[in-house]
């Protein structure tokens, strides 16, 4: 084949699609530099100026569209992830069931390192608080009358948040557990057992410091919440 019949069949290629060629950056600045070669030097092909300024936009948006199709899918994995939290609350059989799941599973699900449910028995004798604890295993924290607004607020005289973020040197080892050490930050969430009731409390700790801090958004949080008050008043009062 000639350069000849070459050159005639790149002709035919452009003139049946010659937008192929206007999208290649590599042949169009090629063309643009074999026309610059043949310019005087004193003119100003502003062309060229163009031509760098729109391929620089260019990347611009090329970099805009990957981060809005990264969050997009950062988003669906988060949407997914929140709707697998709350349908796997809602299959445990039993309580005790539901507290080992707490600890286990759902602690995973939501990426903590502790996740338990705090109540108030201000009924029982402390002396038999062990036994109880041991009935129901490390999932649920029995606290006296008034003791979970007291560990919300830290001691302070102020209304407890039905939501509470923070950050802290290291855990409590009556609410955390053996975990208590490595807590840095965690979420608390106040639940609303139902008229006549002791509030519940549903902890939330992480070895994390950055995972939980007063400054983020609790609606999820407070969503969260709002399950786990439905869930806990049908295991320890809808039977009664």
């Amino acid at each position: 084949m000639t350069d000849t019949d070459t050159m005639a069949d790149i002709r035919t290629h452009i003139l049946q699609d010659p937008q192929a060629l206007l999208n290649d950056r590599e042949v169009m600045r090629a063309l643009i530099s074999a026309s610059d070669a043949d310019a005087s030097n004193n003119i100003i092909d502003l062309k060229s100026v163009v031509l760098k300024r729109l391929e620089g936009r260019l990347d611009e948006m090329e970099g805009q569209n990957s981060t809005i199709i990264s969050a997009a899918y950062d988003n669906i994995n988060t949407t997914t992830q929140v709707h697998r939290a709350i349908l796997n609350v809602l299959e445990p059989k039993s309580f005790t069931e539901f507290l080992d799941f707490l600890r286990g599973a759902w602690a995973q699900t939501v990426n903590v390192d502790v996740a338990r449910v705090c109540l108030e028995a201000p009924a029982i004798p402390l002396d038999d608080m062990p036994a109880l604890q041991r009935e129901f295993g490390p999932g649920v924290v029995f606290l006296q009358r008034d003791e979970i607004d007291y560990y919300i607020t830290l001691g302070k005289d102020f209304e407890p948040r039905p939501i509470t973020l923070r950050q802290i040197r290291k855990g409590v080892t009556k609410i955390h557990g053996t975990h208590a050490e490595g807590v840095r930050s965690e979420a608390l969430m106040k639940l609303n057992l139902g008229a006549g009731n002791r509030p519940g409390l549903l902890l939330l700790g992480s070895n994390d410091a950055t995972k939980f801090a007063p400054n983020m958004g609790t609606e999820l949080l407070m969503f969260y919440g709002s399950v786990f008050e439905k869930v806990m008043q049908r295991w320890l009062y809808d039977d009664e």
